[in-house]
């Protein structure tokens, strides 16, 4: 037995990774300037098999290597660089170590639960804690992460006190806007999936995020999933967002940057599955105001729902209203959202899609500190093509390309600093297994 309990620690070891290539060109509209870059990068993966049904290891690394960028790009938003985050902030290649940890598991003599604790480097998606991946390569957390799942209910917590970004080497403290160290950081998720009669379906979600003397914030999830004719599928969705200071750590940045002492946001969504078309709509509602004494060019400054867990870190904001450009989560803004995607698989071309959507938000005030105000709104249409390669041997090579044309009033810039912007990116990827 021992001997079989070894033999699978080392025979279901897998090496396996991804090599691709991604293009930015983000250009700020209103001040013409431009950021974005183009890089090739190297995702590397390894773990064993589980010794004794038990306990597994693993690691991933990473390579990032600049292939262009231009030589005037400059800052376009105050989070990003010149790169938008495809390169270091020396707008440089650079390597790394992104994860290495060890997972302890329930064995499979368990039936009907699962459950695991992985500790160490890791990618981490657990409550409204979640990594980045949309750049050259993604962000990690370090810190223990665990999860159970029987008959329909799913939960998972997880407890997190480093994070290395999507632009770094290594890994450093989680830290405020003004470089203040956040302890640690802690992220937790409930769900159950019922099945009713006439196979359709209601999912109930709660997540959380808590960050020492920092920030805490909650949210809640509700999905609804019938079938409709000819095998066509209705989801109706409702989501809540609810975040708080909690603690010293939240300071005068994030006051007069996000929000003063809490925010909300609402959103209800409709998705219709019908052949090759996917057709979605949504509404979303935000409530986030700053400090009474924040100003931006004249302008009382206009709040937004701020889903960080400190300067360097990533949260949650998966709600359909999320464009690529603007996330439409502003202080009193009402957002709307309709799409339509189809699928060319129908019609002969496997593994081809192309969407529209179209965003609108209104209903913010951009306010003198002077006296006066005004009503103001912003918008955006974004395209998205998506090709997964099937044919000719390519299985494993995807494509993927995202435009994005913004616009918005220029009391509204002036009172957020979020200036129009016309964004173009591209991805070509290919997973491999060794």
């Amino acid at each position: 037995m021992a001997s079989g309990s070894y033999d699978s620690f080392i025979s279901d070891a897998k090496i396996d990774g991804k090599v691709q290539t991604v293009f930015f060109n983000d250009e700020n509209t209103t001040t013409d300037e431009t950021s974005g870059a183009w890089t090739g990068a190297v995702w590397l993966n390894a773990q064993t098999g589980y010794l004794a049904d038990f306990v597994s290891v693993g690691g991933s690394a990473y390579r990032v290597a600049k292939l262009d960028m231009k030589s005037g790009n400059t800052k376009d938003f105050s989070w990003e660089n010149a790169s938008s985050d495809l390169l270091n902030r020396q707008n440089e290649g650079f390597g790394k170590l992104g994860q290495i940890w060890a997972d302890f598991k329930l064995p499979e003599s368990y039936d009907g639960v699962s459950a695991n604790v992985k500790i160490g480097r890791q990618l981490v998606e657990t409550g409204l804690i979640t990594i980045s991946g949309s750049r050259s390569i993604p962000s990690a957390w370090q810190g223990v992460d665990a999860n159970v799942e029987m008959d329909g209910f799913k939960g998972k917590i997880a407890w997190l006190n480093e994070v290395s970004r999507r632009t770094q080497s290594g890994f450093h403290h989680i830290v405020n806007e003004e470089g203040k160290k956040i302890d640690w950081v802690m992220g937790m998720q409930l769900g159950y999936t019922f099945e009713l009669a006439n196979q359709r379906s209601l999912e109930l979600q709660y997540r959380n995020g808590l960050a020492d003397n920092y920030l805490n914030a909650h949210n809640g999830n509700v999905w609804f999933k019938m079938p409709l004719y000819d095998g066509s599928e209705l989801t109706l969705g409702g989501m809540y967002f609810y975040a708080k200071q909690d603690g010293d750590l939240w300071g005068t940045d994030e006051r007069d940057g996000s929000f003063d002492n809490k925010a909300e946001s609402g959103n209800l969504n409709a998705t219709l599955n019908s052949g090759p078309w996917t057709f979605n709509a949504a509404f979303n509602y935000t409530k986030a105001n700053t400090a009474s004494s924040a100003e931006s060019n004249g302008y009382h400054a206009i709040g937004y729902y701020n889903y960080y867990f400190g300067a360097n870190t990533q949260g949650v904001w998966d709600v359909p209203t999320s464009a690529i450009v603007s996330d439409f989560n502003f202080n009193k803004e009402k957002a709307w959202l309709i799409r339509a995607e189809y699928d060319f698989s129908s019609v002969g071309i496997e593994g081809l899609s192309l969407g529209y959507t179209f965003f609108y938000g209104s209903g913010m005030k951009a306010k003198l500190v002077n006296g006066g105000e005004k009503d103001v709104a912003e918008h955006e249409h974004d395209l998205t093509m998506k090709y997964n390669f099937s044919q000719w041997g390519m299985k494993g090579l995807q494509f993927k390309l995202q435009y994005g044309y913004y616009k918005n009033d220029e009391a509204f810039r002036k009172a957020t600093g979020q200036n129009e912007a016309e964004n173009l990116r591209a991805w070509l990827s290919y997973n491999f297994a060794i």
